[in-house]
């Protein structure tokens, strides 16, 4: 599946004259959907040709994950969108299963192809660490295999 549950994250004053300590409050924005030539962000669509640039910099945190004693809701992963007019759009989003960023594999090399998502960061997100693993990968993306 290409979709994800999207948050937004606000910061709330608390406490005396409400400066002495914020507090993060997260509200479902909406859902974040991969095409192979647009992103869907909450109902808006962004082409790629009006995306200078995607970046999943986080993309390991998933509901039932042990992180250190306390369980996660999975839902503290990020893209990045940077606009072609210069803005730049983060996205928190939520994954229920360890592995399901790799379900938008087709889509992110698109992107890649595209020019829109480094090739490092495309290895990481699909979990290939070892050299040959990466050799053989990029051959096959100029190879115009998608295996």
């Amino acid at each position: 599946m290409n979709t994800f549950k999207i948050y937004e994250y606000t910061e709330k004053a608390s406490g005396l004259f409400g400066f002495l300590r914020r507090k993060e409050y997260k509200s479902l924005l909406g859902e974040i959907v991969f095409h192979n030539d647009k992103i869907v962000v909450a109902g808006r669509d962004i082409l790629l040709a009006d995306l200078q640039q995607i970046r999943i910099p986080v993309f390991h945190d998933y509901y039932g994950r042990n992180d250190k004693g306390n369980i996660t809701k999975g839902d503290n992963n990020v893209v990045e969108l940077l606009l072609a007019n210069g803005n730049k759009e983060t996205y928190y989003f939520a994954l229920s299963e360890r592995y399901e960023i790799r379900s938008i594999k087709e889509q992110l090399i698109a992107y890649h192809k595209a020019g829109k998502f480094d090739f490092d960061n495309l290895t990481l997100v699909l979990g290939l660490e070892d050299y040959n693993a990466v050799l053989n990968f990029k051959r096959s993306l100029t190879d115009n295999n998608l295996t």
